[in-house]
């Protein structure tokens, strides 16, 4: 696939070349045909629409008007995959027939539901990553947690250039990457000392209990709060 698909990063509208701007004009957009249901965007999937949109990306790498825009959401407690290519007569959302994007935020989606087999996989995960921390936070050069930019935290979800989506979850100072398979890890965000030197050849003990270890570094571009994330031996 070619496709080159811009993300809605929920703070700028994101725009399609027919001046469509979301999440603005969901207000007027149709879902299979009809304005009888509500869409509109709701990043945790639980808003008062009837499809709660919980990620958007578009690509307007076409000739003449058209574009391909995805809106991923949540009806009914239940994930769908809705996709508009309407050149005229306003945004028209149906359940995309692209079976890749759709099983792909099927697995992720029900990889989170806190009845599926997978969401043990998370906890699992997570709970070996928070095991790994030991009570003394300024060991190994570690200087406390890093506490993640409020604005980023929650569940994120992500296209990749192979159509395959990725759920990203981000609490205080943990983060969950999930991949469509419903297989997670969970790395736990520090700061790092400012004289910690990086042992060229770390022992196998600290290669083991920071296995699950980050440091994370926080800022701001055009106004909008970010963070990287880097190995804690990298």
């Amino acid at each position: 696939m070619s496709q080159a698909y811009t993300k809605y990063n929920g703070k700028i509208a994101l725009k399609t070349k027919l001046d469509v701007k979301y999440p603005k004009n969901f207000a007027q957009a149709k879902v299979n045909g009809s304005t009888s249901a509500s869409i509109g965007w709701a990043p945790s999937g639980k808003g008062k629409y009837d499809y709660n949109v919980v990620a958007i990306y578009n690509d307007d790498d076409f000739a003449g008007a058209k574009h391909i825009t995805y809106a991923f959401a949540f009806h009914d407690g239940q994930p769908v995959a809705l996709v508009d290519q309407a050149t005229n007569g306003g945004p028209d959302f149906y359940p995309t027939q692209n079976a890749s994007v759709r099983d792909a935020f099927d697995r992720i989606a029900n990889g989170t539901s806190a009845t599926s087999g997978s969401t043990s996989t998370s906890a699992n995960s997570s709970s070996s990553a928070s095991s790994s921390a030991t009570s003394d936070l300024t060991s190994d050069g570690r200087n406390g947690y890093f506490a993640t930019p409020s604005a980023t935290r929650g569940t994120w979800y992500f296209v990749n250039d192979n159509q395959s989506v990725t759920k990203v979850t981000i609490t205080d100072h943990e983060l969950t990457t999930t991949i469509e398979d419903g297989s997670s890890s969970t790395t736990v965000l520090y700061n790092r000392q400012s004289d910690y030197q990086i042992p060229q050849n770390p022992s196998q003990d600290l290669q083991s209990k920071s296995m699950d270890w980050s440091e994370g570094n926080a800022f701001t571009h055009n106004g909008i709060q970010y963070f990287s994330v880097r190995s804690w031996l990298q």
